[in-house]
């Protein structure tokens, strides 16, 4: 356990999931196991998402929220174990310190989190930050988890906060660079993580240094909403076309993992475009007007496009025909006028092993 004052500090990269979203989603995960390729980013050169836990000697609680300027202190048991409203800032706050079992008996905590990502952005930072404050409010008891204790926990954190998840965001942004992430079926799920041999995943890198775009689309979108369709349209399953849509993103996100490793760029273009074409096919919140029509622009110089997470608007994720081609898409982005914004990224290969 740390001593008063000594500070813990969690830093996450964002994910962008190339292949197999939705499959790592309770109930669909449950019933046929998951399959998901993605991606750790840094975004303008930082992992982004921080949360900082210090011990303190009063038995309260103080929550800061450094993006959102916000502040509260929390002195009750009831402020924290009550039934949680995801329109509430300190909801994840207070749903992490439930899900670790946090005790007014062990003594205070001042915590500040702060998450320099435009909101609704589709990069799973919701899921990134709760992962890191479980993390930290963990250490600063002087625990360690393994990481897919850390994602089990998060799985928890989101159904206490009645907004529901997969696993693949948290996971995304704990293993460092290029993975591909499978479970089989049940309640219970067993993960099993690959990773891209350093080589491919260098290769990986400068590709996507090269060729590819990723766009803030100006538009904010609320993850849950779309995963409630998508789950229904799941649940339904019209004449077995949602489980088929399943089959092939599972499909897809391990034939992706093949192909970045063979650094086989149009194969994995292909799988990206593919992948788009799923998520609209399970749920057509997936895009709107606005999207479809800033992917049409550029479309001339494009290989491949999907929306990060859930889409619905947040980061537009593009691959050019080529380094100059990638140069006309971003001429083209900046003059859009929507309140769009081009960020630079890098592949977060983690610690130098």
């Amino acid at each position: 356990m740390t001593a008063n004052g000594e500070c813990v500090r969690i830093e996450r990269p964002l994910r962008i999931d190339l292949g197999g979203g939705w499959s790592d989603t309770p109930p669909i995960c449950f019933d046929c196991g998951g399959a998901v390729l993605n991606v750790a980013v840094t975004l303008e050169g930082v992992r982004p998402v921080v949360a900082e836990v210090v011990r303190i000697s009063r038995r309260e609680v103080q929550v800061e929220s450094v993006d959102l300027r916000r502040q509260t202190v929390l002195r009750r048991k009831s402020e924290i174990y009550a039934r949680k409203n995801p329109r509430d800032w300190c909801a994840l706050v207070k749903s992490a310190l439930t899900v670790t079992g946090y005790d007014f008996a062990e003594g205070g905590l001042s915590i500040r989190i702060f998450a320099d990502v435009p909101k609704g952005s589709g990069m799973g930072t919701s899921s990134i930050l709760g992962s890191a404050l479980i993390e930290a409010l963990l250490a600063v008891r002087g625990q360690k988890r393994r990481v897919g204790e850390i994602a089990a926990l998060t799985l928890a954190l989101e159904r206490d906060m009645s907004t529901g998840g997969g696993w693949q965001d948290q996971l995304g942004a704990m293993i460092p660079g290029v993975k591909l992430i499978e479970s089989g079926s049940g309640e219970n799920q067993r993960l099993r993580i690959r990773r891209l041999p350093g080589i491919a995943e260098q290769a990986f890198a400068r590709f996507l240094s090269d060729r590819a775009v990723l766009y803030f689309t100006g538009q904010k979108r609320m993850a849950r909403n779309i995963l409630r369709g998508v789950v229904d349209f799941y649940q339904r399953n019209p004449e077995g076309i949602a489980k088929a849509i399943v089959s092939s993103l599972k499909k897809d996100a391990r034939a992706g993992f093949a192909a970045i490793a063979k650094s086989d760029w149009p194969r994995l273009c292909a799988i990206v475009n593919s992948y788009w074409l799923n998520k609209k096919a399970l749920d057509p919140g997936s895009t709107n007007p606005q999207v479809e029509m800033i992917i049409a622009r550029i479309a001339p110089w494009t290989d491949a496009v999907s929306l990060t997470g859930a889409g619905g608007g947040g980061f537009l994720f593009a691959i050019a025909k080529s380094r100059a081609q990638r140069a006309k898409i971003e001429t083209v982005l900046r003059s859009a006028g929507n309140g769009g914004r081009i960020y630079s990224f890098a592949v977060d290969r983690g610690e130098k092993e």
